[in-house]
């Protein structure tokens, strides 16, 4: 397209839409949203996690998501599993889908669309920045968008979701710019709504529930480093005689101090270090197996389901699979519309490349991988009972794109199997199109049918030559003749025979027509 005609396009299309102010609110890093205090999650409770969850429910959501980031940064199984979660979706491919009847035009300008998109920096590290919004229920990208003959992000900005306030009553979503609420920029943002559970978004973060999981399993974590610090190592008990002085004390235990860190260290002969070893109680496992419990938790909240490598039973492994799909198809469903909406709709529109209501949609391939090699049988099976299948649902479902006739093709297809009776019918029909125009039917197929019998025909006369050769006179040669006819078996040739047969009806047909 012309640089003059799509500026036509987009003088005629975009009219009436206000392109965003070139200013950003957030930046490549924003600064007006405050630090974290990395050290306030490691005495997380329940009533904190009341407080702040309480706090969000009133739109200010800043306690609540800066939880959200020190527990997925400090919980490295939440952060391992989530990842899976959201890999599952960012490893999908994706392609922008037509109206049925889309013209060539349009299917042009799809192209060119897919290739526009394709060149916006760090674009498939935008899409796994969107599904964020998987765990802490919304994620919100800033567009830089380039001016110019064509109107095109340049840049992506993920904005931490701490930067937000949500209006209680309206649930619009606000950025916080140095303490005051502002409404976003339109056209500028990308915000993707995720929801995990049933709610307001401030309420339907996954991570309303893993908070708790990761709080209670803090505990055991807690208790078993006191537990390792008292039962771990002997307690070292220094004596000392009576009337010491207090100079001399310090001198002592600073020397069993030392026997903790250095292995090492010297005091006066009258005094003497003892090593006791505490009677255990209980076992590092005890608080290991708490530890596990919680995972497991994490993990059914996170993937629905989890595999503890004990009983990985083939029924258990499919389930979980199936569990799985059914997440990732859920997530899909949820991240299209925004990147419809929000990304490709305004640059088509600014760009003049799509009314409204033809623009193309932006879908991920969720399609399951096949058996190609069953499913081919199973084609070729059902074409052979005479079943209508669609050449393109089969290109579909075998996961081959059909060729676009630039390129060479592999192979050409086959036509259907015809029906028993009509087969000799359409092999004489096929035969017939190899001879010269105008040439006499008859002596067609009779010439096409001598060349397909002349080997086996040989074939039977050299076994016939071989059997006279043997035979000790004319009755033995017959009744070898008479043998080799009954165990003399050749498909080859006994189709051809057939052929012949169909041949001279057809032949006396034609005669009687003519």
């Amino acid at each position: 397209m012309t640089r003059r005609r799509k500026a036509s396009l987009v003088k005629n299309n975009t009219a009436n839409i206000t392109k965003p102010d070139l200013e950003l609110q957030a930046g490549a890093r924003s600064t007006s949203s405050t630090e974290l205090n990395y050290r306030s999650v490691n005495t997380l409770d329940p009533s904190r996690l009341a407080s702040a969850f309480a706090a969000a429910d009133q739109g200010y959501i800043h306690d609540q998501a800066a939880l959200f980031e020190l527990v997925e940064e400090q919980d490295s199984h939440i952060f391992s599993e989530l990842g899976k979660r959201r890999r599952a979706v960012t490893g999908l491919g994706w392609q922008l889908h037509l109206k049925d009847d889309a013209t060539q035009s349009e299917l042009d300008r799809n192209v060119e669309l897919k290739e526009m998109l394709e060149s916006i920096p760090r674009f498939e590290d935008a899409q796994y920045d969107l599904t964020d919004a998987i765990g802490k229920g919304f994620a919100a990208l800033e567009i830089d968008w380039k001016r110019g003959d064509v109107w095109l992000p340049q840049n992506l900005f993920w904005v931490p979701q701490r930067s937000f306030q949500i209006e209680r009553d309206t649930g619009e979503m606000k950025y916080v710019k140095t303490g005051m609420p502002e409404a976003l920029r339109p056209w500028g943002w990308v915000v993707h709504e995720h929801r995990a559970k049933s709610g307001y978004i401030e309420q339907a973060a996954l991570f309303r529930v893993l908070a708790w999981t990761y709080a209670y399993k803090a505990y055991n974590q807690r208790d078993m480093q006191r537990f390792q610090e008292v039962y771990g190592l002997p307690l070292r008990l220094g004596k000392y005689p009576s009337g010491i002085a207090g100079k001399q004390r310090d001198e002592l235990l600073r020397a069993v101090r030392n026997i903790g860190n250095d292995g090492a260290g010297v005091i006066p002969s009258t005094m003497s270090i003892d090593f006791i070893q505490a009677t255990k109680t209980g076992t590092v496992t005890d608080f290991l197996s708490s530890i596990e419990y919680w995972e497991q938790k994490q993990s059914k909240a996170i993937l629905g389901g989890e595999l503890d490598g004990k009983t990985t039973s083939e029924a258990r492994i499919m389930l979980y699979d199936k569990v799985r799909r059914e997440i990732l198809l859920h997530d899909v469903r949820q991240i299209q519309p925004t990147l419809n909406e929000q990304l490709i709709k305004p640059i088509v529109l600014f760009n003049g490349m799509f009314p409204e209501n033809r623009m193309p949609v932006l879908k991920y391939d969720t399609a399951e991988s096949v058996d190609q090699k069953i499913l081919v049988d199973v084609l070729e099976k059902a074409a052979d009972m005479g079943m209508e299948i669609d050449i393109e649902w089969a290109h579909q479902t075998l996961q081959i794109p059909r060729a676009d006739g630039k390129g060479k093709v592999l192979g050409k297809a086959k036509p259907a199997a015809p029906a028993k009776d009509g087969a000799a019918l359409s092999k004489l029909v096929a035969l017939a199109k190899e001879n010269v125009a105008n040439a006499d039917v008859a002596d067609a197929y009779t010439a096409q049918l001598s060349a397909l019998g002349a080997k086996r025909e040989a074939e039977l006369v050299q076994k016939i030559a071989a059997v006279v050769a043997e035979a000790g006179d004319f009755d033995e040669a017959i009744a070898g003749i008479e043998a080799l006819a009954i165990d003399f078996n050749v498909p080859a040739l006994a189709e051809t025979i057939a052929l012949g047969m169909t041949a001279a009806h057809l032949a006396g047909r034609a005669d009687i027509q003519s």
